[in-house]
């Protein structure tokens, strides 16, 4: 299959930026991420009495445009370490074709080549010294005249929330409703936790970003988990014990589950099953904080829930995992935050890592879990209606391992895992297990 770029472009905001905005203030949060890009394919089948493809990439791009002066630090560029500069330097935005219809990519969705449909490589991490585009964007239109949109945001300051807000005001603008978009709110992140100016902090950071050696050559894997495997998941996980306690959602039985088979991927891979894991839990702060805060609130308002279990084997309970997690969930307070806002000193301590102590001695498999559900990505409309499909990464790169993103489907849920090639070898192999695992054949690796 071939992916030929046919054009490539700056998109700038419609708009300048006004003096009294060209220098935006990142927040405490946004400090400590990755310099790394969030990807993610939209799939657009082509359908009867749309537009010509010429009209609706015009549409494309000069919706983009507005977007960018409504999210104005977007098309800035990061030039110190707590600003980015707002020079309306604008977004890269790409076009390409792909010499494949649409249907016939995404039955089954190949996977190896949906890299080649974003605009760079993804989750590759850079360092801090690079002035990067905040928002890159390919468009890919097929022989169908299907189009994916492919769409690299920089974690600096968008993370899930913040670039679904962002898509969606571009969706919405794009196709005429910009009035049914609430603006971003870009004060209460930095104002509450306002940056930091460390030199500890910021050498430590960004030798996390250019340290490679935490990068491993891996591979991405995606599985389907239908409704009926989820309900059996969240009565595995239910304690039957305490009938007044809630119900597990489907995203702590998922997630543990993921946890608890990700772990043993591992220690196969690496021949010993005496490893313990930590869980590492990305957590949306929004709405346990409270106002100021809300979904429109730009930034990464993010906390790294850390859960440490001892000992993983093939008959560990996913109800025993559900059940530590959420003893550590319940640990998350705005009181924890306020302690956090008041000393930024306290990140890393035991206060708010809740580790044993010498746990980095023991060399524990770290899993990464975070959810897009709830995200609305399935909803966005740019005129042409919602996506057929979505879908996060593919094929071989050198990246952090052992992550996995879990999404809402029509039917169920899927979660993309991303672990070096021998350990995803380990998990593809397990996959019968996992089946009888859930007395249901609705897992499928896709």
């Amino acid at each position: 299959m071939e992916i030929t770029i046919t054009s490539k472009e700056i998109i700038k905001p419609s708009l300048p930026t006004p003096d009294d905005h060209k220098l935006f203030q990142l927040c405490l949060f946004d400090q400590l991420q990755l310099v790394t890009y969030l990807p993610m394919v939209l799939f657009y089948p082509n359908k009867e009495g749309l537009s010509e493809l010429s009209h609706i990439r015009a549409q494309l791009k000069r919706s983009l445009s507005e977007t960018l002066t409504i999210f104005y630090p977007v098309a800035g560029r990061r030039e110190d370490h707590p600003f980015i500069t707002c020079n309306d330097e604008g977004a890269l935005y790409l076009e390409a074709k792909v010499n494949h219809n649409m249907v016939e990519f995404l039955r089954p969705p190949k996977l190896d080549f949906l890299n080649k449909l974003l605009p760079c490589e993804p989750n590759k991490m850079h360092s801090y010294r690079e002035a990067l585009p905040q928002v890159l964007v390919q468009v890919n239109i097929f022989n169908c005249g299907g189009i994916a949109i492919g769409t690299c945001n920089l974690h600096t300051l968008l993370d899930g929330c913040s670039g679904s807000h962002f898509q969606t005001t571009w969706a919405a603008i794009c196709r005429g409703s910009r009035e049914q978009v609430p603006p971003p709110d870009f004060s209460s992140g930095s104002s509450f936790f306002p940056p930091v100016n460390h030199f500890s902090l910021h050498g430590n950071v960004d030798q996390n970003n250019e340290d490679s050696s935490a990068q491993k050559m891996c591979t991405t894997r995606r599985f389907v988990f239908g409704a009926e495997s989820i309900n059996t998941l969240r009565a595995e996980a239910k304690d039957c014990g305490d009938e007044s306690s809630k119900p597990p959602t489907r995203y702590e039985a998922l997630a543990a589950f993921i946890w608890k088979h990700m772990t043993l991927a591992c220690q196969m891979g690496g021949g010993d099953s005496t490893r313990p894991t930590v869980a590492i839990h990305i957590v949306d702060m929004r709405r346990r904080m409270g106002e100021p805060f809300s979904k429109y609130t730009i930034g990464n308002i993010l906390w790294p829930v850390m859960v440490f279990c001892e000992t993983v084997n093939a008959n560990t309970g996913v109800r025993y995992l559900v059940s530590i997690c959420r003893e550590k969930f319940g640990k998350l307070s705005r009181e924890l935050f306020l302690r956090v806002k008041s000393d930024p000193n306290i990140l890393g301590s035991t206060q708010c890592m809740d580790l044993p102590q010498g746990v980095e001695t023991r060399n524990p498999i770290p899993i990464v879990l975070t959810s897009w559900c709830g995200l609305n990505f399935s909803e966005l409309d740019f005129g042409f209606g919602k996506p057929l499909w979505i879908g996060v990464r593919g094929g071989d790169q050198e990246t952090l391992p052992n992550v996995a993103v879990i999404m809402e489907t029509d039917a169920g849920m899927e979660a993309w895992l991303t672990m070096e090639m021998q350990h995803i070898a380990n998990l593809e192999r397990d996959i019968k297990f996992l089946r009888l695992a859930l007395h249901n054949p609705s897992v499928s690796d896709i």
